[in-house]
Order: structure tokens, then C-alpha cells, then sequence
């Protein structure tokens, strides 16, 4: 979908309110609460399998190319 100009695809974000006693935390803050629990499962005895983000393999084009070349 294109249109002539940008204005005529903004859109007014939908605000809700939030849960009663909600209070916005850092993600630093979650990530380091995160890790704590991950420490003290595995000391507990937990396995924990770490994975990793998948490599980028580009496409094949699946165009032809011309023999007039």
C-alpha cells in the first residue's frame, strides 16, 4: 500500500490505561533480575539450554540471467 504522501498513512496511537499499581521497569533492571533467577536455578541444579540466535543465509535469486550478457 503506497500513498502519495506520509501524513495520509499516520495513524493515532490507541492509549489504553494501564493495571492498577503498574510501574514501567528498566529493561537493564529485568534483564539483571533475569540473570539472577538463571544463577539460582542452576545452582539449584537446573539445566539450562542456552540458544543462539540463527545464522542469516541469504536467499538464492531466482531470477535467470540473460545469455545476451
Amino acid at each position: 500500500m503506497s500513498q502519495r504522501d506520509a501524513w495520509s498513512t499516520a495513524q493515532v496511537p490507541f492509549l489504553v490505561p494501564g493495571p492498577a499499581g503498574y510501574v514501567p521497569t528498566d529493561p537493564a533492571k529485568k534483564a539483571e533480575d533475569a540473570a539472577a533467577r538463571v544463577a539460582a536455578f542452576r545452582k539449584a541444579g537446573g539445566k539450562v539450554e542456552v540458544i543462539t540466535e540463527p545464522t542469516y543465509r541469504p536467499q538464492k535469486s531466482s531470477k535467470r540471467r540473460s545469455a545476451k550478457a
